[in-house]
């Protein structure tokens, strides 16, 4: 873990993200079910944690996953994207 402006960048951007994947399960349900894929439960459980809990938020918990499972979203969500420029 970083300094305390790296962390909260992190943190930030973390739930930046996952307010888009709740707005997301808000207003294109059937985007949801197409991709399952996707965490979509936990993806806005961590936008709730870290927008509702922000004085209790797990720092390690939130580098664990900008480290280990951001990654992993980032490449399925080329995935998604190559496939709508195809036409598919």
């Amino acid at each position: 873990m970083g300094s305390i402006m790296l962390n909260r960048s992190v943190g930030m951007s973390l739930l930046m993200a996952s307010e888009v994947a709740a707005q997301i399960i808000k207003t294109n349900p059937d985007f949801v079910v197409d991709h399952p894929e996707f965490p979509w439960q936990a993806m806005r459980g961590m936008r709730n944690r870290i927008a509702h809990n922000y004085f209790d938020i797990n720092l390690q918990f939130v580098w664990d996953t900008a480290r280990n499972d951001v990654p992993d979203l980032v490449s399925m969500l080329d995935v998604i994207i190559q496939m709508r420029i195809q036409g598919e």
